[in-house]
């Protein structure tokens, strides 16, 4: 008789149940990767949104003679949007000018230089919290 005849050769039950249970671990990861990127790639969406809104923010006060940009907090947490099906809806702005001096500290009075500030903040997607974008410009006279 030769050596090894009286064992059969071929894959066990025990083998195939580690096989399954190794792939569907690896299966189950995979599978939890995608709503993970889909909500980054969301949060990403939201911050460029924020970005333009901000920035559109900017251009109109570029277009704003410089003497009838008032000091001070214009918005404080106001909704880029009032109607409820915007998708800018949820989108809060706020925007503050300062005055400043000759070294970019904020000043009294008006020397002829402001800083406009816009923040815009969104609800995240997942997760609860917020997240913002704050753009930053100088206006002189």
């Amino acid at each position: 008789m030769q050596q090894g005849a009286s064992q059969k050769e071929g894959i066990t039950l025990i083998e195939i149940m580690i096989a399954i249970t190794v792939l569907s671990i690896g299966i189950l990861g995979l599978l939890q990767a995608f709503p993970r990127g889909t909500a980054a790639s969301r949060v990403v969406e939201l911050s460029v949104a924020a970005n333009q809104l901000a920035q559109e923010k900017l251009e109109s006060f570029a277009a704003t003679a410089y003497e009838d940009i008032a000091a001070g907090m214009l918005e404080d947490g106001v909704r880029v949007s009032v109607d409820s099906q915007s998708p800018f809806y949820d989108f809060l702005r706020t925007t503050t000018v300062a005055l400043l001096d000759a070294n970019l500290a904020e000043a009294q009075t008006d020397l002829g230089l402001k800083k406009i500030t816009v923040t815009v903040e969104w609800p995240y997607p997942i997760g609860g919290g917020t997240g913002s974008n704050t753009l930053i410009t100088l206006r002189s006279r």
